[in-house]
C-alpha cells in the first residue's frame, strides 16, 4: 500500500512540476514577446510544445510571434492548429485575416449552397470533444428525465415528462451525429499548410506528368490521397493537384 501511495505521489509531482515548468516557460515566452524579443519567444513556445503541452492560447500566441518575424506560413499553420481547439476564437479569426492578407496567392472559396453553410456554421460552433461531452450530458438528462415519466403517477406530469425526455433525446442524438460527423470529415479530409516558396501541382504523383498551376507557401490545401511520397490535394475553389508531402504541414 505504501509503494502504491508512493507511486501515485511521484506521478503527481511529476505532474504539477511539469504544468508549474510549462506555465513558466509561457509567461516567460509573453515577457519575451512583449520586449521584442519574438524569436527566442518562439523557442520558450516550441520548448512546451515538445513536452506534450497542447492549447489554443499557446498556438496563438506562438502564431503572434512568427507573424512579427515575418514567417507567414508558421504563423497560419499555429493560427490555424488554435482554430481546431476553437473554432470561434475571434482574436485568432482576426490575426489568421491579417496574415493571409501577405499571401501572394489569392484564392476564391467554391460557393456554397445556403443549407450546406447553415449547417457547417452550427457544426463549428463546438469542437469534436465538445459536441460529444454536450451529447453525454443530453442523455444523463433524458435518461433522469425518462425514470421520472416512468414513476410518476400523474397524468400531467407524465405527458410533460413525455415531451421533455423526447426534445432531450433528440438534442443527444443530433449532437453525437454532428460530433461523429466532424470527427470523420476531419480524419478523411486532413488540413496542411504549404511550406515551399513556389510548388508545381501536378496530374499524377511523379515529375514526368504535367504541371497544372503552381501556388505559393502559407496557402492552406486539404490532402484527399497520399501516394508514396506525393499528395493528392484540393484547394478552396475546387482545383486539386499532385505535389510532394515533404512541402507541405499537416494541421492536428
Amino acid at each position: 500500500m505504501k509503494k502504491i501511495l508512493l507511486l501515485i505521489y511521484l506521478i503527481s509531482s511529476g505532474f504539477l512540476f511539469s504544468q508549474s515548468e510549462n506555465e513558466e516557460y509561457f509567461n516567460l515566452g509573453i515577457e519575451l514577446y512583449n520586449n521584442g524579443n519574438y524569436n527566442e519567444a518562439i523557442i520558450k513556445f516550441k520548448e512546451i510544445i515538445e513536452k506534450g503541452e497542447h492549447s489554443e492560447n499557446l498556438y496563438f500566441n506562438l502564431g503572434n510571434a512568427y507573424y512579427k518575424v515575418n514567417d507567414i506560413p508558421n504563423s497560419i499553420f499555429y493560427y490555424e492548429k488554435a482554430l481546431k481547439l476553437n473554432p470561434k476564437n475571434n482574436d485568432v479569426l482576426n490575426n489568421l485575416a491579417f496574415s493571409k492578407n501577405m499571401l501572394i496567392d489569392n484564392i476564391e472559396n467554391l460557393p456554397k449552397n445556403q443549407v450546406s453553410e447553415f449547417l457547417n456554421s452550427i457544426s463549428e460552433t463546438l469542437n469534436v470533444n465538445q459536441w460529444l461531452t454536450l451529447g453525454i450530458t443530453f442523455l444523463y438528462l433524458f435518461l433522469i428525465t425518462f425514470i421520472l415519466y416512468f414513476f410518476s403517477t400523474k397524468s400531467a406530469l407524465k405527458k410533460n415528462y413525455f415531451i421533455v425526455f423526447s426534445i432531450l433525446f433528440f438534442l443527444f442524438f443530433s449532437s453525437i451525429f454532428v460530433g461523429l460527423n466532424k470527427f470523420e470529415k476531419q480524419k478523411s479530409d486532413i488540413e496542411a499548410i504549404i511550406f515551399e516558396n513556389k510548388i508545381d501541382f501536378r496530374t499524377e504523383p511523379n515529375y514526368r506528368s504535367e504541371i497544372l498551376f503552381n501556388l505559393h507557401e502559407g496557402t492552406k490545401v486539404v490532402i484527399k490521397e497520399e501516394l508514396n511520397d506525393w499528395a493528392l490535394v484540393e484547394i478552396a475553389d475546387g482545383n486539386k493537384g499532385w505535389i510532394e508531402l515533404q512541402s507541405i504541414k499537416k494541421i492536428y
